[in-house]
């Protein structure tokens, strides 16, 4: 248990979260990534994910350990309840990123779906009031492309990684999930005027972790985290927005914007998507003898309900990218698709 008082996060009034440690780093960690959320003191009425961290290779008896890429290295316990989750950790420095990776982040979307809103793995920027929500597999080209956006000018930041969205009876919601940025070396190919936003260290890091990714073969992803705020001092963060549009990205030989009539199919999609998102927690429950397939089946439904809600309410499009690495070109075909979506 920490001695010290714990950081206390809110997510607009979709849930919060509570972090204890006394570690420096891990407190650092969780005061960078959820900057924007911070609060003094939560709304008591909103679901709760708890995380106890502690900086150590001992656990007592009942945790679980789990090693991940050779260094990142920790024990858990995880227990729910109805609108809470408490977790509690013990592991090493390398560990801190991937416990909120891999446990507390999919707490929180579990706890967000059982309030009624969808945490979508999706970039998304506004402009007029409005949300574009890009989405697909990891490597499909989110941070680019919110990117492209914003550096074009005249676009709000509103998320990097995930958004929250919440069906509405005459019109679906986009509430901000702000955290930092993850960079990846590729990205300056896209942006380049990113890089002069960059410390010296950062740029060093980016140009490592992306050698490191290419030896490899992709299978050591690390990202360099940045505050939105330092990367597009020019566009502030839209707390709330109506979703224009629910983009799909992919990769073609020509650029071209085709609306998606099959919306089933659609939530199919995005619903083994998200799950696939979150194998790693899954895992790490199933692990711990924690894992019950009832309660997993009953959030996929939850979900899978959510998702065929929001279909209904936004317009649902497939955005080929040229898979030209010409920045120029896609830029060329991407943001008068976006402008004729939030006009």
């Amino acid at each position: 248990m920490s001695s010290l008082p714990p950081a206390m996060f809110q997510f607009d009034d979709v849930a919060a979260v509570e972090v204890r440690t006394d570690a420096p780093f891990a407190r650092g960690f969780f005061g960078d990534e959820y900057a924007f959320h911070r609060v003094n003191i939560p709304r008591i009425d909103l679901p709760l994910a708890v995380l106890d961290f502690q900086l150590g290779a001992s656990a007592p008896a009942g945790f679980t350990r789990h090693t991940h890429k050779v260094l990142a290295r920790w024990a858990y316990r995880i227990g729910f309840q109805p609108g809470r989750v408490e977790i509690s950790a013990y592991g090493n420095r390398f560990a801190v990123p991937m416990v909120h990776h891999m446990l507390l982040h999919p707490t929180l979307r579990w706890l967000a779906a059982g309030a009624g809103t969808l945490l979508l793995h999706a970039g998304a920027v506004v402009k007029n009031g409005k949300s574009v929500i890009f989405t697909g597999e990891g490597g499909a080209g989110k941070t680019t492309t919110t990117s492209l956006a914003l550096a074009s000018g005249g676009w709000q930041v509103h998320a990097d990684d995930y958004v929250f969205l919440h069906p509405e009876k005459s019109a679906a919601i986009s509430r901000a999930y702000v955290t930092r940025s993850h960079l990846y070396l590729n990205l300056l190919r896209w942006v380049p005027q990113v890089a002069a936003r960059l410390t010296p260290w950062e740029r060093i890091r980016l140009e490592f972790f992306g050698r490191l990714r290419a030896w490899s073969g992709e299978r050591l992803k690390w990202p360099v985290r940045v505050a939105a705020n330092r990367l597009w001092p020019d566009a502030p963060v839209a707390l709330q927005a109506t979703p224009a549009a629910l983009v799909l990205l992919e990769r073609g030989d020509s650029p071209a914007l085709i609306a998606m009539t099959d919306l089933p199919g659609v939530v199919e999609t995005l619903l083994q998507m998200n799950f696939g998102e979150a194998r790693h927690f899954l895992a790490l429950l199933e692990k711990s003898e924690n894992f019950d397939p009832a309660w997993l089946e009953s959030w996929r439904e939850t979900e899978r309900g959510l998702l065929t809600q929001l279909t209904r309410q936004i317009s649902v499009y497939r955005l080929v990218l040229p898979r030209s690495n010409d920045a120029e070109a896609v830029r060329a075909s991407l943001l008068p698709a976006l402008e004729q979506m939030v006009a």
